[in-house]
């Protein structure tokens, strides 16, 4: 009888202490909802063309990203207005932690030129994931010029003369409008879209000058078609290294273009983490580095959470200075 007692007792502990271990299971499942995150395609708005720089880093890291996630990130290209209807497309997708936006410095420079009426921080950060391998003025090698601060010296005694090119909202507007506030220069800011068409513009002797990714106008520059006249960037580009920068030549134009992963605002932070690591994962890889190199002369680069608000809000604040100038 005695014995009988007890295997009952063992019978009712051990069905306890299973039930008790179910019960933590399905409490720490339920302290992360998100854990099999994601159990569905995941999709990129890019909100340049495709063919464009914007374009070939959004999938390049898509590619790569299938591994680390489990499940194929898809490109979606979604432009015009200087990337302004990508941004607005992701402003007002649903914040379930399927849809992010593949942007660049753009998105800053959308609020100055006043294509978009709000600023990044209607989105939730994710990362910065990228930087551009720098960014050129570029002529046809028969131009009688040899470096920006002499072309725009030369435009001054010819206002409307000297055409540059500009995708209305973007890098190449900013930066022609930068030009005209702190030189004066005289060039015409004719709207041309894409890096692309900008450099069938030049070929085609439509335009003078025009600014464009350095990976854009690279087969040009290495074939003679083009010169290259100055980059943007703080230092000047390893490959390029004789020539000066926009900043070294005098000019007031200093800035690197820099790739960012923003997500609709409300995006669960468990979510925008997993997927922040994933690409710190990516930017890790001996390919994907070659892949980026190859094509447009970058390096890995992915911010931590914390230094991607700082860079994208600093970065802001010094686009915005010339804010008075595109309410004229």
């Amino acid at each position: 009888m005695k014995r009988t007692r007890r295997i009952t007792v063992l019978v009712i502990v051990g069905l306890l202490a299973l039930s008790l271990y179910a019960q933590g299971q399905q409490e720490v499942a339920g302290s992360d909802p998100y854990a099999k995150w994601p159990e569905k395609p995941v999709q990129f708005i890019a909100f340049m063309g495709a063919g464009g720089d914007t374009d070939f880093n959004s999938r390049t890291y898509a590619k790569y990203l299938e591994a680390e996630l489990g499940k194929p990130v898809v490109v979606s290209n979604v432009s015009g207005l200087g990337g302004a209807l990508g941004t607005a497309k992701l402003k007002s997708s649903a914040a379930d932690g399927y849809t992010f936006g593949f942007f660049h410095t753009c998105v800053n420079i959308n609020e100055v030129t006043k294509m978009a009426d709000y600023s990044w921080e209607v989105f939730d950060m994710v990362r910065v994931v990228g930087k551009s391998g720098g960014e050129a003025f570029v002529v046809r090698k028969d131009s009688p010029y040899n470096t920006l601060l002499e072309m725009i010296e030369a435009s001054k005694k010819n206002p409307g003369a000297m055409k540059i090119a500009a995708n209305v909202g973007a890098t190449s507007h900013w930066a022609s409008m930068v030009l005209l506030a702190e030189h004066d220069a005289g060039f015409n800011i004719v709207n041309t879209g894409s890096s692309a068409e900008r450099v069938s513009g030049l070929l085609g002797g439509h335009l003078d000058i025009i600014l464009n990714p350095i990976g854009t106008v690279k087969a040009y520059l290495e074939t003679g078609a083009f010169k290259l006249l100055a980059v943007t960037s703080p230092e000047r580009l390893p490959q390029y290294a004789d020539i000066p920068t926009a900043k070294e030549q005098g000019v007031k134009l200093n800035y690197d273009l820099h790739y960012y992963v923003l997500a609709p605002k409300g995006t669960p932070k468990p979510i925008i983490e997993k997927l922040g690591k994933a690409m710190e994962n990516v930017a890790k890889r001996a390919d994907y580095a070659a892949d980026i190199a190859k094509a447009y002369n970058q390096l890995p680069l992915v911010m931590s959470y914390e230094d991607s608000i700082k860079y994208i809000t600093d970065e802001r604040t010094m686009i915005m200075k010339y804010a008075p100038m595109f309410d004229k």
